[in-house]
């Protein structure tokens, strides 16, 4: 079957179910909760999906669902949501169900991929997915689980594997499906609404008042184990539901089942008349990126505008329920403070000569955000001649960036620059890692692998950065060392201690590093591309500009090792702007002006050496 004929079944089939959107009560838990739904009508996404409007419309429509429960409500939203991130699933529509108005994912359900592999003649089932995350400092995620499993089963969902539940099937030949819309309308709220409590714990989620379900009174003791009456046949999903699941159920969500908040980094890029960049484009992009070029190639440039785009939604998402802004407000501000154009005016942005306005166009966290700016702008959200209006929150997503000078010991400097005087001096890339790094440590536990990462980071110089009523101080054994007296090496790889420690950096970071290498001895540097990697496994994204034939070399090393995808952006300045190549570090090292100048060194060795 074709994609856009299995899109357009399952367009027919979400259209079917949400349109069946009615008031209803449900008992989770011993709790009634009611149902009360809007639909209201949804624009065509952005494609390409190989779907015509004329021929295919409309698209389903949104059901706002307006949850209350004695002491407490919710608003939810379900929508078909079209897949735009590249890997197996682009181009795919889904099932998603997000608290609003933070746009925490609580549901995420694929059609087309099971629509494609389904056979001839048979219905295709599409179910919910329990499984569960760990949150950082959190050991009973598994108890938790076998308690979401159980409590679904009682509600009268059917079991289809251990952690996945059926909602409704569709019929491919006609898009049909069963049972009634209307009733798997309510086993797709029913799903959400028992999974929301679990999904939400310890997360500003947008419930008010207490929920139906108290997790933390689920903490102290497991579930017990519901018996099976006298000779019962076993049940087809064996093991039983009071059983512990294992650690991939838990720690990851089912392959399957894909979470559209579980890609939250960047998947294309495309930038005109911005700065030196005539035309960019990147659309091959790894967990690892690495961008390399002679200076005035734009390298800190093509960082920076990429964390001023996440790190806008991220604060858009921070805000959203206090003073609400619109999304090209925070962006203006975060252009403005990130780049600070000598002139204050963001049109000072635009490459030059003129050929057009800068536009920016990139594919993060499943969504597009696009803005244009002329060479008139200011500094107002009014200046943009076009932006995506319609953004959502993303609550997945951080961004951090870790400029090339160390900010420990000048932090209360950068910090009165921003918040007091509001001055030009510091950008943002220093000032909001300052503010990362005044958080306070996590109580509890790390996750597993950012607690590995932070060990080996600490063993490097035997000691930790902490804090000392605000004071952050270098401690080994019974030594304390204020910052003037620490080396630059220790306080830079302290960041990333720090960063680890307090939660700024988690799964689902975007981490942009300009110059790694800067003040670390080469054993300090090695240690850090292996950090950098392990991270990336943890579930961050990372970008980072170097000048080192060192570091860069470690990081070919590291891709043809352990087969990583690094990649490497290679940039070069010629009498169109700056030009870009793309290269997988698994293939080898390519040519480049940073290996260009390392031969050249030996060559000139060996020449002495000859002389001599």
């Amino acid at each position: 079957m074709e994609l856009a004929h299995a899109n357009r079944i399952a367009i027919r089939a979400l259209r079917s179910v949400l349109e069946a959107a009615h008031p209803f009560r449900v008992s989770i838990g011993g709790v009634d909760v009611d149902v009360m739904p809007r639909v209201e009508d949804v624009a065509w996404p952005p494609g390409p999906h190989e779907l015509d409007e004329s021929v295919d419309k409309p698209w389903p429509k949104a059901v706002s669902l307006q949850c209350s429960w004695p002491g407490g409500f919710v608003e939810m939203e379900a929508r078909a949501v079209f897949w735009r991130a590249k890997g197996p699933y682009q181009g795919r529509i889904g099932l998603k169900i997000a608290t609003l108005p933070l746009n925490r994912e609580i549901m995420w359900s694929f059609v087309t991929p099971r629509i494609l592999a389904s056979e001839p003649g048979r219905s295709v089932a599409i179910p919910v997915s329990l499984a569960l995350f760990a949150r950082e400092g959190e050991r009973d995620t598994k108890r938790l689980l076998g308690s979401l499993i159980e409590q679904t089963r009682a509600l009268g969902l059917e079991p289809l594997t251990r952690t996945q539940f059926r909602l409704f099937d569709i019929q491919p030949s006609d898009g049909s499906i069963r049972p009634l819309p209307k009733e798997a309308f309510e086993n797709v709220v029913t799903a959400s609404l028992a999974k929301l409590p679990y999904v939400v714990r310890g997360e500003e989620s947008g419930v008010q008042g207490k929920l139906f379900v108290d997790v933390e009174r689920l903490r102290p003791s497991p579930i017990p184990a519901v018996p099976e009456p006298p000779g019962a046949e076993p049940p087809a999903i064996a093991p039983s539901p009071a059983l512990e699941p294992t650690a991939v159920e838990t720690q990851s969500a089912a392959a399957a089942e894909t979470s559209a908040q579980d890609n939250v980094f960047f998947d294309e890029i495309y930038l005109t008349n911005f700065a030196g960049y005539r035309s960019f484009s990147w659309a091959d992009i790894a967990p690892i990126n690495l961008i390399i070029g002679a200076n005035d190639t734009g390298k800190s440039h093509l960082l920076k505008v990429l964390y001023a785009v996440a790190r806008s939604v991220q604060e858009l998402t921070a805000r959203i329920e206090s003073d609400r802004p619109t999304w090209p407000e925070v962006l203006a501000e975060k252009l403005l403070w990130t780049f600070q154009p000598p002139s204050g005016k963001l049109g000072d942005l635009v490459r030059r000569p003129l050929e057009g306005p800068l536009k920016v166009n990139v594919t993060l966290c499943n969504e597009q955000y696009a803005f244009t700016l002329p060479e008139t702008a200011g500094r107002s959200p009014r200046d943009f001649t076009s932006v995506t209006e319609e953004i959502r929150p993303q609550p997945g997503l951080r961004a951090l960036f870790i400029p090339p000078k160390e900010v420990l010991t000048s932090l209360d400097a950068i910090a009165a620059v921003r918040e007091q005087l509001k001055r030009f001096g510091f950008d943002d890339t220093y000032y909001d890692l300052v503010v990362a790094l005044r958080g306070e440590p996590i109580q509890g536990d790390l996750p597993e692998s950012f607690e590995r990462v932070q060990k080996k980071l600490e063993a490097l110089f035997a000691g930790r950065i902490e804090t000392d009523h605000g004071r952050f101080l270098f401690k080994r054994e019974a030594d304390r060392f204020e910052m003037p007296q620490v080396a630059e090496g220790i306080k830079k790889i302290g960041i990333f201690t720090r960063l680890i420690q307090n939660g700024s950096l988690r799964r689902n970071s975007i981490l942009f590093i300009d110059e790694p290498e800067t003040n670390l001895h080469p054993r300090a540097a090695r240690a850090l591309v292996d950090m950098l990697h392990e991270l990336s496994l943890a579930g961050v994204q990372i970008y980072a500009a170097t000048h080192s034939y060192f570091m860069l070399k470690q990081f070919e090393i590291l891709a043809r090792r352990k087969s990583a995808p690094v990649r490497l952006c290679s940039l070069s300045r010629g009498a169109d702007g700056i030009a870009a190549q793309f290269f997988d570090l698994r293939d080898g090292m390519p040519p480049n002006g940073i290996i260009d100048e390392a031969l050249g060194l030996y060559d000139e060795d060996v020449a002495l050496t000859m002389e001599g």
